[in-house]
């Protein structure tokens, strides 16, 4: 345990400028592709369409295409909590729809 604690539970190693990892990008883009078929899917029909899947889509191009500087790790929170909140109000949108 005392080995574990001037290091923290968990340790990154790497370049924290650039997002390097095959599987989070897979993810990110995997996100990104749910967005937009669920955009699709709710686009023809006039009185379910609702623009909020793009919130979510934002959410998660945002890691892929921005830089901040020194630390990934900001911009894939931030991304992370746009794509949730995005996805609360897609909940709800077309919950409303359907009822």
């Amino acid at each position: 345990m005392s080995a574990i604690l001037p290091k923290g539970l968990l340790q990154l190693n790497g370049n924290f400028s650039q997002l390097n990892s095959p599987l989070l990008i897979i993810v990110y883009l995997l996100g990104v592709l749910i967005c937009l078929i669920s955009l699709i899917l709710n686009w023809e029909p006039y009185y379910k369409r609702t623009y909020t899947p793009l919130i979510s889509m934002i959410g998660f191009l945002l890691p892929l295409l921005i830089r901040n500087g020194e630390n990934i790790i900001w911009m894939l929170l931030l991304g992370l909590i746009i794509a949730f909140i995005g996805s609360i109000f897609y909940v709800f949108a077309v919950g409303k729809t359907y009822k």
